[in-house]
Order: C-alpha cells, then structure tokens, then sequence
C-alpha cells in the first residue's frame, strides 16, 4: 500500500466535493485526474474501485485517496445501496510516496492510500460544513482550505495512533472508548466503565482523561452532540426526535446542552448547515439516514422507490 508524506506546515487547497450515492448494481465510471486528488469516504455500502492496474475494496467507515494522473473505474458492481463522499484538493508538490509507512514525526502528514475512519460522525460533520462554504467568495475558500486541511491531519492523527498505541494502559482506553460508543445508548455511568473494565472509578477517570485529552463523562457527551450533530444535517427529525436519537433524557436537557458546548441553538445549526450537493446516478438526490433510525421515520423517501 502506498502512503503519501507532507510537510505539517505546508498549504492544501480544497477544490470541489459532494455526497454520492447510487443503487445496487452500480460501478464507478471511468474517471482521470489531471493532478488533483480525491479522498473517498465511504458512508454505506461498498465500492471497488481499480486505480492504475490495482484492485481496491473500500467498506463502510473506510477512506480511499486517489492520487493524481492514474485512471480509476469501478470494477464490480456494488451489492448494495452505496453513499459516500468526495473530496477533490491539491496537495503540496513536495509531496513524497512510499511503499512502507514512513516515519511518524509530529511535523509530517502521512496518509495511507487506504484505510478506517476512527470516528465517521466527526468526519460527516467536518465535511458538512465544508460543503457548506460558497467557493466563490475569496474568505470562503481560505476557511475551506483550512477544513480540508483538518480532516487529512485528523485521517493522519487515526493512523499515527493505530500504529503507536503498544502499552497496555493505552489499549485499556482505546478498547474503553469503543466499549462507550457501542453502549452509548444506556449512557453507561463512570463506576459503569471502570466496572466493565476492572479498575476503581478514580483511577480509571484519571487514566481515561491521561490518554484521551478528556474526561470519561465529556468524551461521552461530546458522542452525543457528534450524533445530535449528524442527524441534524442528515435528516429532517424533529428536535424531540434527535434528542432521543442521540441518547439525551430530554429535550431540555439536549437544547441547554448543545447550547452549551456549540454556542448556537440545534435548530441555528441545522439552518447555518442545510445546503449540501448531493448526486447520484440519476441526479436525483436521495438525503442519507442513518439505518438504526429509518424504521422511525414515515416522512422520507425510501431511496430504492425514489429512483423506481
């Protein structure tokens, strides 16, 4: 696998991107880039796509990044309904690529062509807001540049971690962290994590925060609003329906919360993030539901009738 090396310091700019998606049975088309490149994220489904004369399969809560030059196309179709993003941009032209991970240093960028987001939500929101951005205003394109820029060092951050967590204090965390994400929905207590783990609550919370950077209770919360957050700019719910979608006691609660830590009310974030291009193979856009929630829902349209 290749992996592509830059300077922390060094300017990427941002070119153009949407949301996909498309129906069973579809195949990327044939596609050249004139010395852009592409980060695929895929959000449902599966892609496979031929890049140059290698094959690659990219799952769901998996990145691809397409270098320039190469021709790509889909070389089997999709089994099932498939939605992901695209991201054109520049990257620095002393861009370095190699066959083995490099060194990992704290002034280096390094991006494998392919690999698994540790955190989809906080990417769909990263990309949703820049989406977001009118590329025609001079300021816009600046903020945008500066978003692309934060989403490849969040994807290098990912790697950098996956490769350098080796002391078992750390791997506690990491195995912790997914453990909350999975039982996010009983909003698990702190004696409940260091329960399930089998350590005193006082020593696992100054564990936690020592490898995390916070609290077991903010990293908890701060899952919550990056659900609340996603289901905002990804479905038409209702404030009182996202709230319990994304695990909060009450309205009250989720409104004085978000409130709190985003600084706009949940309704002024939707409004400020309401305009995303979407396509598919028939230009016909299909907005992206998360599957856990659609059996809720009566008022969206099912993406395999849409296209009927």
């Amino acid at each position: 696998m290749k992996y592509y090396s830059y300077n922390l310091s060094d300017n990427i700019i941002f070119m153009i991107g949407g949301l996909f998606n498309a129906n069973a049975n579809w195949s990327h088309s044939k596609r050249y880039h004139r010395g852009d490149y592409e980060l695929i994220l895929c959000k449902k489904g599966i892609l496979y796509l031929k890049i140059a004369n290698q094959l690659f399969t990219v799952k769901e809560g998996e990145f691809i990044i397409i270098p320039p030059f190469p021709t790509m196309i889909g070389y089997h179709p999709s089994p099932s309904n498939v939605e992901f993003y695209w991201l054109h941009f520049f990257l620095p032209a002393s861009t370095s690529v190699t066959n083995e991970i490099p060194h990992i240093n704290s002034k280096k960028i390094i991006l494998p062509q392919l690999g698994r987001i540790s955190n989809l939500n906080r990417y769909i929101i990263l990309i949703h807001q820049l989406l977001e951005l009118d590329l025609t205003d001079l300021n816009n394109q600046k903020i945008a540049n500066c978003f692309i820029t934060i989403i490849l060092t969040g994807l290098s951050r990912d790697l950098s971690l996956s490769t350098q967590i080796k002391n078992t204090k750390a791997e506690q965390v990491e195995k912790m962290k997914e453990w909350i994400r999975t039982n996010l929905y009983i909003s698990p207590t702190v004696t409940m994590m260091a329960e399930h783990i089998g350590l005193n609550p006082q020593y696992f919370s100054r564990l936690f925060k020592k490898v995390a950077g916070v609290s077991p209770k903010h990293y908890l919360m701060n899952l919550k609003l990056q659900t609340a957050q996603s289901l905002l700019i990804r479905t038409n719910l209702s404030i009182k329906e996202i709230a319990n979608n994304s695990y909060f006691k009450n309205e009250k609660l989720f409104l004085r919360q978000f409130r709190k830590s985003i600084g706009i009310t949940p309704s002024q974030y939707r409004a400020q993030f309401s305009k995303i291009y979407h396509n598919n193979q028939v230009i016909n856009p299909v907005l992206p539901i998360p599957e856990e929630i659609t059996k809720h829902l009566t008022d969206i349209p099912d993406p395999g009738k849409a296209l009927d």
